[in-house]
């Protein structure tokens, strides 16, 4: 029951998001007025096919990039019309990023890829350092926190992105193609893993995804076609 509630609590929504780019005179619309509502605790899949705008999207939702038209509101603040250092700290606090290339620092280990955003954050090392090591422990990588990303499987790495993503514990995380670069078998746990964490935490999760198989697997789904997304809020 108090699932529930809490997944009916609003927590970012974008309003006739639109993003275009201009090569000379010829003006390429990448997302056409996106309507997006997401709950706080929800598991949403977006699908579609390479270079129909998914990516582009999460860019906007997380303010890594500036929509032509439209806002991102987040607990109802338009993270757009915050200044650069505000976006900055607003993604270290309350965001979560997941990339299907994980881009981890080779030169660092686990321990020190997932501790970092709490540095970032002003925290001392020893309590960075402690809290990364149970987040890793979460995640099932408690043997693994000195080994750097080359001595890592390609699940590991994930699930290392996974822990980073999840460490300032956010209440939302942007996931862009988890899974892509997966077997099967390492793909499940991934899966496995967001479900878990999301039950624990009460993270929301936008997933965008070719994985079909997990995008079934989430509470809802929705599918981006030529920049516009279909089964809008």
């Amino acid at each position: 029951m108090l699932q529930q509630e809490t997944k009916n609590t609003l927590l970012l929504t974008c309003s006739d998001l639109g993003k275009t780019y201009q090569d000379g005179k010829l003006t390429n619309t990448v997302l056409e007025k996106v309507n997006l509502a997401v709950q706080e605790g929800e598991l949403l899949a977006i699908v579609g096919s390479s270079g129909s705008g998914k990516s582009t999207l999460l860019h906007l939702l997380g303010a890594l990039d500036k929509p032509s038209l439209g806002s991102v509101n987040y607990q109802g603040q338009d993270i757009h019309k915050l200044s650069d250092k505000k976006q900055a700290k607003w993604r270290n606090q309350h965001l979560g990023f997941v990339y299907q290339f994980h881009h981890l620092l080779s030169e660092f280990s686990a321990l020190e890829n997932v501790a970092m955003p709490l540095l970032i954050a002003g925290m001392n090392i020893k309590q960075a350092t402690e809290k990364a090591t149970k987040m890793l422990q979460r995640v099932g990588l408690e043997n693994r926190i000195t080994h750097r990303p080359s001595e890592l499987s390609g699940g590991e790495r994930q699930r290392v992105a996974i822990a980073r993503a999840l460490i300032n514990e956010p209440k939302l995380v942007l996931a862009d193609e988890p899974t892509g670069n997966l077997d099967a078998n390492s793909a499940e746990s991934i899966y496995q893993l967001i479900k878990t964490l999301n039950s624990e935490l009460d993270t929301a999760f936008v997933v965008v995804t070719h994985d079909q198989n997990l995008a079934n697997k989430l509470d809802r789904q929705m599918l981006m076609v030529s920049g516009i997304l279909k089964g809008q809020d």
